[in-house]
């Protein structure tokens, strides 16, 4: 017999958007109802609707424009959202399979490798994505700066040509997954203990300090 999979409040908030577009039979452009309406007709919170929100724009069923509203985007998209859901889910755990790997590595030879001026680099693009996360704007590019100069502290130019060939999928956890802005933003105290492993050329802090990175990036999509 099948196992039968829980599905979250923000997928049935999906369905139901999906089904209210099917059923008014709304064309590209339409406009749907107001945020404050759908929580009302929905009877869910502010939090659930927005998640399923998101979901919606990842696939391009719709679009969010502030100050307007939420429209109708493309309404030949396949109503099986939830299936692009769980296909983006197992494909990102794939992808955190492979960092998990390579920057493994790359972070315990940085502890041991890292140049002075590397390190300044480091914790520079650290120190932005940081203060961008902060005031609430975009820290993926410094984010994921800060990851590409581990790789290039660990001073192996092979570990770093095999990450180099596989970056466009790895960048993958770095713009915005599900449509999800910020999904990883509360790992950044981890980040830091990261860079301060590496700084202080202390292989076991960095890498249990990465470790933990990315087991949290793996219960966060989990929950997704």
């Amino acid at each position: 017999m099948e196992n039968l999979k829980k599905v979250t409040l923000h997928e049935r908030v999906v369905e139901a958007i999906q089904d209210y577009i099917k059923k008014m039979n709304l064309k590209k452009g339409d406009k749907l109802p107001s945020v404050k309406e759908m929580t009302e007709q929905l009877n869910v919170s502010h939090s659930s609707l927005r998640e399923g929100l998101r979901v919606l724009e990842s696939t391009d069923m719709i679009e969010v424009i502030n100050g307007k509203g939420i429209f109708v985007k493309d309404t030949s998209v396949r109503f099986e959202a939830r299936i692009v859901v769980e296909n983006e889910k197992t494909f990102l755990l794939q992808v955190i399979e492979v960092r998990r790997a390579l920057e493994g590595k790359a972070v315990e030879l940085a502890a041991i490798r890292a140049t002075e001026e590397e390190v300044e680099l480091m914790g520079n693009h650290l120190t932005e994505a940081i203060r961008l996360c902060e005031l609430g704007l975009d820290s993926s590019k410094e984010d994921w700066s800060f990851h590409k100069m581990i790789y290039q502290a660990s001073h192996n130019p092979v570990l770093e040509s095999v990450a180099e060939s596989v970056s466009n999928i790895l960048v993958k956890l770095w713009n915005t997954p599900f449509g999800i802005e910020g999904i990883f933003e509360d790992t950044y105290p981890l980040h830091q203990l990261l860079f301060e492993g590496i700084k202080e050329k202390n292989p076991k802090q960095a890498l249990q300090a990465f470790h933990r990175i990315v087991d949290l990036n793996e219960q966060t999509i989990e929950k997704i």
